[in-house]
Formats: structure tokens, sequence, C-alpha cells
């Protein structure tokens, strides 16, 4: 069912009123007409709304048409409204149209009434849709400029140069402040100029012509190193990634570029390069270190009659401190040591060599006390420089009378594994090489016998393992049952589980008496 037509009537005449609401009937129009005929009826019912028209008598004794016409547009500026007037003079109504009326009819000439009230009510349609496809328009050109920003910003705070060019190669967009960052200008230096400016060689220029910029070759872009030129001049190695610019019919009409400045990561794969030549240079140079320092343990076991002798180092890097030597003076006397330098690596293997050099040159026509003492004011100065100290183990045995003289200098590891089990520890000790210049140092001497085992070993064993607490009881007890030194050194180092990454360099040796 149609909803009536609300109407506001401004009439002081109740006869008058009655007679535009019985035309209105008369002509089919289903309508529910509000009487009002001064200014505060006429107001309040402005306040409580809800109607679709207006008809106003033009004078009223106490108020006035056009009064309430201004009433009206100021708060309802598409409501119609429609004068119905006794007389109305020419002037007066052109006036009322000019002031917003939507029409105006004379009472004596009601019968306009009705089409004047039905065009009054499709012109405030058609301008009800008119302010919505307007407001409609407004928000889409808003919709519009916030998403030109959007991608003003985006262009703009990307961090390498994008430059639209046409297909004359001139620059037409490019973002800002990449452009000042890498290339030093200001976009109203660039636009409108041909992309050359940025380029430090006029080859390079024509070469990306060919290769970039040929409008009729392939869609694919591509991707050059380049020399560019900044504006102050400093040329600079970049890349550049160049595609075509297709119009919405998909002709190409220009290019798109993006240049980098790589000049930063050239530098530093240059770096990158030349320290893995300097490592692979070092690697070389540890393996031959290694292989040297390999050399210079003892080759073969010695022949020691009535003793069974085996040895084994393990450094912790490609070359260590660690040492192990024998040395025969006569068929039945053979000097043993084991040396710990303090540290690893490198530094640690040059100052190993150094004092096996110096043990050697004093061991043959010296005690073991003796020779300390000769190789201790040897090696003396350059420990101190270095820093560093050596502790060492270094021992004379005696085959034929089964005797070993010994001088310990702060190593401590060692022990002698009698034949019945029992583990007797030897003393006396010293202080390491290079702590204390001028050190005298006391010999020890043991006598072995049949099935008795010497054993040496570096901190490195201890340190491989800790979650065993290694003892000498208990590494004597691992060799209980083995018949030769080979398998005791087999079985001390099997203690360590060959830790990754090893944390020191190990050494074991062991001289067994077997007759």
């Amino acid at each position: 069912m149609t909803q009536p037509l609300r109407i506001l009537h401004l009439e002081d005449d109740p006869m008058d009123a009655e007679l535009v609401l019985m035309t209105l009937q008369a002509d089919g129009m289903a309508c529910e007409v509000q009487v009002v005929s001064c200014r505060e009826e006429f107001e309040a019912a402005l306040q409580r709304g809800g109607m679709d028209l207006i008809l106003a008598d033009f004078a009223l004794p106490a108020f006035d048409g056009m009064t309430a016409l201004a009433m009206v547009r100021a708060i309802l500026p598409d409501l119609p409204f429609v004068f119905v007037s006794g007389k109305l003079g020419e002037e007066a109504a052109i006036e009322s149209l000019k002031s917003g009326a939507t029409d105006y009819v004379l009472k004596n000439r009601l019968s306009r009434l009705t089409p004047a009230v039905q065009r009054a009510l499709t012109e405030a349609q058609e301008r009800a849709k008119q302010r919505q496809t307007e407001n409609e328009l407004e928000r889409a050109y808003l919709e519009i400029e916030k998403r030109a920003e959007d991608y003003r910003n985006l262009f703009n705070s990307i961090r390498d140069v994008i430059a639209v060019t046409d297909d004359n190669r001139r620059i037409l967009h490019v973002n800002q402040p990449a452009l000042q960052e890498v290339f030093g200008y200001q976009t109203e230096e660039v636009v409108d100029r041909s992309i050359s400016i940025l380029y430090a060689q006029d080859g390079d220029f024509r070469r990306t012509g060919e290769e970039f910029f040929d409008l009729y070759g392939g869609q694919k872009g591509k991707l050059l190193e380049l020399e560019f030129r900044r504006k102050n001049g400093e040329v600079f190695i970049g890349e550049q990634y160049a595609m075509k610019r297709f119009d919405s019919q998909g002709v190409a009409t220009g290019n798109v570029s993006i240049f980098r400045d790589i000049s930063e990561r050239k530098k530093a794969e240059a770096a990158l390069r030349e320290s893995e030549l300097r490592r692979y240079q070092l690697q070389v140079e540890l393996k031959y270190a290694a292989e040297i320092q390999d050399k210079l343990l003892p080759r073969t076991k010695p022949n020691v009659p009535g003793f069974d002798v085996a040895a084994r180092c393990l450094p912790a890097k490609q070359v260590g401190g660690d040492f192990y030597d024998w040395q025969q003076v006569t068929p039945t006397i053979f000097y043993f040591t084991l040396g710990d330098v303090m540290g690893k690596g490198m530094a640690a293997a040059m100052l190993m060599a150094t004092v096996r050099a110096a043990l050697h040159a004093v061991t043959l026509y010296n005690t073991p006390a003796q020779a300390l003492h000769l190789a201790e004011k040897a090696l003396f100065a350059d420990l101190e420089n270095s820093e560093s100290f050596v502790t060492l183990f270094h021992g004379q045995l005696n085959a034929g009378h089964k005797t070993f003289s010994f001088v310990d200098c702060g190593h401590g590891y060692v022990f002698v594994r009698r034949a019945n089990g029992m583990v007797t520890g030897l003393s006396p000790r010293g202080l390491p090489l290079g702590v204390q210049g001028g050190e005298i140092y006391q010999e020890g001497r043991i006598k072995l016998d049949r099935g008795d085992v010497l054993v040496l070993y570096s901190d490195g064993l201890i340190d491989a393992n800790p979650r065993l607490s290694l003892t000498n009881q208990i590494l004597a007890h691992r060799l209980a049952g083995l018949e030769s030194a080979e398998e005791m050194v087999d079985a001390l180092i099997a203690l360590t589980e060959t830790p990754d990454p090893q944390p020191d360099d190990i050494t074991v040796l062991v001289v067994r008496c077997t007759k």
C-alpha cells in the first residue's frame, strides 16, 4: 500500500485549507494534511519533521510565506515548497521562485495544484538523486586522491631509484629521496631530461638503448651491471634493471628503469674473496706445518732392550703445542720427553719446535737436571717475550739397570703402574720452563721391574672427557690385562671418546718393562 503524502499547510483560512485538501483528493492523491496558521505552529511542525511537501499562503495576518520559505530552506533545502495564495503579483511570484520556492498556484486556479505538487515532488526526487550522485562522486574522488597519495608515498619510499621514461628515453617520473641519495639530484633537475645524465659512459647509454629500449623487442626485463655518475661527478658501480612500460592497450610507450648502487656490495665481495684467499693460503700453510710437525715426532719406535714403547699425539687443531720425543745415547741408554706448550694452534706449535730443538742440543751429554737447566737458560727469553711457558717431563732410561732418572718441570701427569696393580707417583716437581729464570731442577729416580709401566700424558686427556673424573688410579686400572704398550696407548686415547671439537692437544707415552 502506497504511503499517503504528508503535507504541512500554512493557512489561516480553514475554508481555503479544506478546499485545497478536497482538490488534491479529487485528483486521486492520498494525503495527510497538517494545517498551521501562525509562526509558532509552523516552526514546531518543522522541528518535528516527517513532511513530504509544504503548501503556504503568501500573506498571513502575523506571518508571511516568504519568511516561512526562508525557515524551510535553512534546515531542509530540498523539501518541495509551493505557494497557494489568493493573489500574487508577478514580482512577488518571481521573487518567491528565486528564494527557493518550487512553484506557486493561485487559489482561484486550483486546477493547477495537483500538477504543481506532482512536479514539485518529481523535482525533489531528481534533486535527491543528483545530490546522492554528487556525494558518491565526491567520495570516489577522495578515494582516488587517497590511493594516488598512497602510491606517491610508496613510490617515494623505495630506496632504489625508479625512473619512468618515454620512448625517447626522456625522464617522466622519478622517486625522491632515492634519487637524491643515490645520484645527488633533485627531481626537477632530471625530469624532462635524457636519462643519459645518469650514465658515466656514453657507450653504456647506447648499449642499454640497444638492449633495453627497443620498443619492438621482447617484453622480458634485463639486468646489467654498469658505471653510473653522481651529480658531483663521482663514478660508482651499479645495477640497472629495465623493462618496458605499456599503456592500457598493451602498447609499449616507454620504459621503467630501477637503479641500485652496489659499490659497497662490490667492496664487500672483494674483501670476502681476499679473505677467502687468505684463509685458503692459511689452510695450505697449516697443512704443510702439520706435515712438518708430524715429521718432527719420532717416526719409529725405539728398540729398547727389555722394554716396549708406544706414543701418540692428537693436536686439537691442525698443529699443536704437545710433543713427545725419544733419543738413543747408547745401546742401553735412552731419553724420553713429553712437553705441553701453553695454548694450542700455530703459536704453540712454533714454540714446541723451539723447545724440542733446544732439548736435542743439550740432552746427549748431560743428565736430565743439567739438560733442563741449560734448555731453560736458552729458552727463557723467548718464552718471556711470548708470554708463554712449557710444562715438561724429561727422563733418562738405563735399560741395563732398569732405572729411570727424571726431571718434572711443572708437568705432573705421570705415574708408574706396578706389575701388581699398585700406582706410584713421581716426585719431585719443579716450575715450568719460562716461569722463573735460573731454576735449579731436582732429579728423581725410580726402579722398574718386569710388568711395570711408566705412563706420561698431557692435560688434554683429562679435558677431553670432563664427565669422567680421571685420576692416575682410574687410568692405571684401564691398563690391566693389556699386553703391549700400543694397546695401552689405544685404551687411554679411547677414554676421550674423540670429542668434536677437541678442547686441547692430547698426548700419551707408555714405556712398559717386559723382562
